[in-house]
């Protein structure tokens, strides 16, 4: 079982984390060019530019506005940038020039996304709607929906390199709810995954102490970059040991939470596996919501609400753990087939097949 010496391990690798490459894709710079009707653009800049802001944006948008009037000056340009948008108003129709240009969007070698306002369809024919382009557009009806600027994030990030999400959450609010949201789930995901992986030796008694030790590390290492990442991607200052400082008090009841109930499910090694990798899971979910919060309205998680947070976590950590589990058992038992089909051919006594006689 772990130690409290471990913890000062714990604090010992916060301060030893190189979190440089993390503050150089938050400074990343990229830029989006949106091309449309100027009601659509409208748009897409309320959708994006509005969000929560408890740190100010630092420095100039990565958002260009062009009007329909004036893509033709920057046409020559767009091969340079690392997202086109074409935002259109289904209610304004579209000119045979416009939609012989639109059609030829697909030949574009940089990453597209279409938006289409107040509207399903076009004006004019279904042109809009061929199949090229029906996965990469996203309708936004009401602008004015309390879905409308998550639905446009979900569509954006799907296009845009991940390697550029982190940047651009820091730079456009619109972005930062659904980027906060797939990330914690996507750290979780990790932690159940190693949790599993270091869950295995720690069934073996004498292996079970150092397993155990590295296993903390390593889980608060990952939980310690998912909360400076969301202080990143919220616009927070980059001051690495400031922003774990004034956090702490917010996630430290998440992680102890997450730390004791490890220590317990770690006394019954037969039944703790699935438990374990689900606790993992649940604990970085209810780290990551705490600092979310924190750092997106300045809001402490009272212990009530870590609770109620926790409870769900731990209900969908559950699922999580299981369908890692049954993941893993399917591959371990493909892999026993193979190694004993590779012992059973090695084996200098196995009988070999009968032979049949040729023909006569």
């Amino acid at each position: 079982m772990p130690k409290w010496s471990d913890f000062g391990n714990i604090f010992s690798t916060l301060r030893e984390i190189d979190v440089n490459a993390i503050r150089d894709e938050a400074d990343r710079p990229f830029s989006i060019t949106c091309i449309g009707h100027t009601s659509a653009l409208d748009v897409v800049d309320q959708l994006l530019h509005h969000g929560h802001e408890r740190y100010p944006v630092d420095g100039p948008s990565p958002l260009e506005l062009v009007p329909l009037a004036r893509a033709a000056e920057r046409a020559a340009h767009l091969n340079a940038v690392d997202l086109l948008i074409l935002a259109v108003d289904a209610r304004t129709p579209l000119s045979a020039t416009e939609l012989a240009s639109f059609g030829q969007i697909e030949t574009l070698t940089i990453p597209f996304l279409v938006l289409l306002a107040y509207g399903d369809q076009l004006q004019a024919g279904e042109a809009f709607l061929a199949p090229g382009l029906r996965t990469r557009t996203v309708t936004i009806f009401d602008p004015q929906a309390l879905d409308a600027a998550d639905k446009l994030a979900v569509a954006l990030l799907g296009r845009l390199p991940t390697e550029l999400h982190l940047a651009a959450a820091r730079h456009l609010p619109g972005l930062r709810a659904i980027f906060a949201r797939d990330l914690i789930g996507s750290v979780a995901f990790t932690n159940a995954t190693y949790s599993l992986a270091s869950g295995l030796p720690e069934q073996i008694p004498l292996v079970n102490v150092p397993f155990a030790a590295a296993d903390i590390l390593v889980l608060t290492k990952n939980q310690a970059l998912l909360v400076y990442r969301l202080a990143l991607a919220y616009g927070a200052p980059p001051d690495f040991q400031a922003r774990i400082r004034e956090v702490l008090p917010v996630v430290g009841g998440a992680f102890l939470w997450r730390q004791a109930a490890r220590s317990l499910i770690g006394l019954i090694p037969i039944w703790g596996l699935l438990p374990k990798v689900a606790v993992a899971y649940a604990g970085t979910y209810t780290t990551g919501v705490a600092a979310w919060r924190w750092y997106e309205s300045g809001d402490l998680v009272s212990t009530e609400q870590i609770k109620r947070i926790s409870s769900e976590a731990i209900t969908l950590g559950r699922q999580r753990a299981a369908e890692l589990i049954a993941r893993a058992r399917e591959q371990s038992g493909v892999a026993r087939v193979g190694l004993a089909e590779r012992l059973r051919r090695l084996n200098p006594f196995r009988r070999k097949p009968r032979e049949l006689p040729p023909p006569r």
